[in-house]
């Protein structure tokens, strides 16, 4: 029953380790928009759990923008929905 125990204890540090790491190498990514890509469908400001995209409507067209980059924490929600790939990350200190 011990060794039960121990594998349990074992997996569930695993687990949180492997979240820990995730978490660490997101802190310096963000939502990027590819706007050849994009067609406006706005699946991705729907799934995104911090409000960081918003529509805007130019020319009867509607635009996704990147709102509120800093509330961005690279969870990919909003990437996982997109069928056009019309967003990705990308480095938060790029140029």
């Amino acid at each position: 029953m011990n060794i039960v125990y121990i594998a349990l204890g074992i997996v569930f540090l695993l687990w949180i380790l492997g979240n820990l790491h995730r978490k660490i190498k997101r802190r310096n990514k963000l939502i990027h928009i590819v706007e050849s890509n994009c067609t406006g469908c706005q699946r991705c400001i729907k799934r995104c759990p911090h409000k960081v995209l918003e529509a805007l409507k130019e020319e009867g067209k509607v635009r996704i923008v990147v709102k509120n980059p800093n509330k961005c924490s690279a969870c990919g929600d909003c990437i996982a929905v997109c069928k056009f790939k019309a967003l990705e990350l990308v480095s938060k200190h790029t140029p």
